[in-house]
């Protein structure tokens, strides 16, 4: 005998007309909620994320982006019109800086279109006259790291694309060294002695306090708590060989945004000795360790160390505060454990997945003795450590800098294999392959004169200006098989009346409206 499926099967598109009709007229009900960008908001770049979460409810999306001309009708000429399943949509394409523009969303029930939700406006920044950074991009054409690439410049944060293209053009209250995306697609930043977060139009979401007990600088960064590491200046009076001196150093600190409160912290007139100093270096007690990078790791709960003038990486036990190896130059003390002459005056040192380390090897000290004049070499090297905690370490890729980079830089490792390259004296950003070939480079051709501050600190290449990732949904497969077809239907009526997985509108019962949601987007499931 036939089982019930097994009969209904068959049938199963007589079934669906008849649910269909049983539709009720306000089966889907809209909740208010806020749409994003906020009507008439000034935006800062040229990749937007449209969103509508709880503004309408629905299955399918439609969307449609025009430019605000001023005619009575400008959807007439929208450049996007789209569908979705989700409740957000990051436009990349179409848009510019300068412009106005009118956007609106309406609900698909049944494949027919509904009346639009609403239609909201925003703008684009213009470019400020005397805005003078102008680049060029080179590439390969072979595989490259799709994205934008972000780096700093005078008083705002940029972002070009692969062709070179401006999309993001972020004013920020002070001047700019170190920035960076972080988690929520804000930016952080520092300058002006303190650290900044700033969102996406520019607006403040957190600064360090303007206190002189904490100038930050050149590093801040996120903890996995929500808490920021910060690298502040400190200064103690130093007795060497009779005479007293006042020493600069460094302290990291953790801080709790939310209260200000330094719940961590570490310094290096208690964990270095005064005995270990660059020989070499000019008045060495006035920047006697120059911390220029400070980030914890959570793979190994340690707090990893840049000391440029040092020459050395320093890994920090985050729960003991002890020291678990010093790695770089020789010095008076003894109490670098390996790494001599491995590097020198480096920056930004950062652990890749496979246990490796990459960085920005400056090389001021190339072999021990100061370069002379500009022939110098610079890399970005990858080390291999031997050893649990390491013992020693060895250069296993290295890629030479066109021309000798005595301080700033960067070097970050991306998804595709490729190494993202900042030579900032060259002002130059270079995306380098494995084999040490450049597949794409930017240069900067012109820039206002930002004295002490060199456009292109660092650069870091992020897939979008909205990072966080989203999960599209494809509301009915409920086999999980990427479609959704005549067996999520036999799953819905299996469950049906009851409470599962098919419940699709969320009411506590699997019922007509479930199955209105299924035949909206009957086939493939779409990101």
């Amino acid at each position: 005998m036939k089982s019930r499926l097994d009969r209904w099967r068959g049938d199963i598109a007589t079934l669906i007309v008849a649910v269909v009709v049983l539709l009720s007229p306000d089966a889907m009900t809209a909740a208010m909620a806020d749409v994003q960008p906020a009507n008439d908001a000034l935006l800062s770049g040229t990749e937007v994320r449209l969103a509508w979460n709880g503004e309408i409810e629905a299955a399918v999306y439609q969307v449609q982006l025009t430019r605000d001309d001023g005619t009575a009708d400008p959807f007439l000429d929208a450049f996007l019109n789209e569908e979705t399943t989700a409740e957000q949509l990051v436009v990349k394409e179409g848009l510019e800086f300068g412009n106005p523009y009118l956007w609106r969303v309406r609900a698909i029930v049944d494949g027919i279109p509904e009346e639009w939700a609403f239609t909201s406006g925003f703008g684009i920044r213009s470019i400020p006259f005397g805005f003078l950074l102008q680049v060029e991009t080179f590439s390969d054409g072979q595989s490259l790291q799709p994205g934008l690439t972000i780096f700093n410049h005078c008083e705002s944060i940029v972002g070009f694309d692969l062709e070179g293209e401006l999309v993001l053009l972020l004013d920020t209250p002070t001047r700019v060294s170190d920035c960076r995306v972080i988690d929520g697609g804000n930016f952080m930043y520092v300058g002006g002695g303190r650290a900044w977060i700033l969102d996406l139009e520019g607006d403040v979401v957190w600064a360090s306090p303007d206190s002189d007990d904490l100038k930050v600088h050149h590093s801040a960064s996120m903890m996995p708590s929500g808490n920021v590491l910060l690298v502040v200046r400190e200064y103690r009076d130093i007795d060497q060989d009779g005479v007293v001196r006042n020493w600069q150093g460094d302290r990291i600190v953790e801080m709790d945004p939310t209260t200000n409160e330094i719940v961590w912290e570490w310094s290096t007139f208690e964990n270095f000795t005064t005995q270990d100093y660059d020989v070499y270096q000019t008045n060495y007690w006035n920047d006697w360790t120059h911390i220029n990078d400070a980030h914890y790791v959570e793979a190994d709960n340690s707090i990893y160390l840049s000391v440029r003038h040092l020459s050395r990486i320093t890994r920090i036990d985050y729960d003991t505060r002890q020291i678990i190896y010093n790695m770089g130059m020789d010095m008076q003390s003894g109490d670098v454990d390996f790494g001599d002459d491995l590097f020198s005056y480096q920056h930004s040192p950062q652990l890749l997945p496979n246990g490796n380390m990459i960085l920005f090897d400056n090389g001021n000290r190339r072999g021990g003795e100061p370069v002379v004049g500009q022939n110098g070499t610079t890399y970005a090297l990858e080390m291999a450590f031997t050893g649990s905690p390491p013992t020693n370490a060895e250069i296993v890729w290295s890629w030479e800098v066109p021309t000798y980079c005595p301080s700033t830089g960067d070097a970050n490792r991306l998804e595709n294999g490729n190494t993202l390259v900042t030579a900032t004296q060259l002002s130059g950003i270079y995306e380098v392959s494995e084999d040490g070939q450049i597949a794409w480079q930017l240069s900067i051709l012109a820039n206002e004169a930002c004295p002490g501050l060199r456009p292109g600190y660092r650069a870091t290449r992020v897939s979008g200006l909205f990072l966080e990732e989203v999960e599209v949904p494809c509301p009915g497969d409920l086999d999980g098989d990427g479609q959704v077809a005549v067996d999520d239907i036999l799953a819905l009526l299996s469950q049906w009346g009851g409470q599962g997985e098919a419940d699709l509108d969320g009411n506590g019962e699997v019922e007509v409206n479930d199955v209105l949601i299924m035949l909206q987007v009957w086939g493939p499931c779409s990101s």
